[in-house]
């Protein structure tokens, strides 16, 4: 496959198999603090084909946001938080949101 994506830029706008996602934001929000990657995303495709679209061309996910958060709070540890989570919702009508956050380690 010939693609190159470069769409953790911000409003930069792709489309792939149908899915087409902009980032709305990408880096940190404030000083010291997470980073975020986050991109609105449109498709007529079934949700679990938009979600998997984007963990593989927008932004690579890690593990669901659900997990990260239940096995942070399982085993609380320096390791189990730092790492990287996404969040995918459907907004209705073919809209789609999607968000990797990267926790602050500096």
């Amino acid at each position: 496959m010939d693609w190159i994506i470069t769409a953790h830029i911000d409003r930069q706008t792709k489309t792939v198999d149908g899915v087409t996602f902009t980032n709305t934001h990408s880096g940190q929000k404030r000083a010291y603090g997470d980073s975020f990657y986050e991109y609105e995303v449109t498709s007529e495709k079934p949700a679990e084909f938009v979600k998997n679209v984007c963990c593989e061309f927008a932004y690579k996910c890690a593990l669901p946001a659900s997990q990260w958060r239940e096995e942070n709070r399982a085993k609380p540890s320096m390791e189990n938080h730092f790492r990287s989570h996404f969040e995918f919702e459907s907004r209705g009508e073919g809209k789609f949101f999607y968000r990797v956050t990267s926790p602050f380690a500096d």
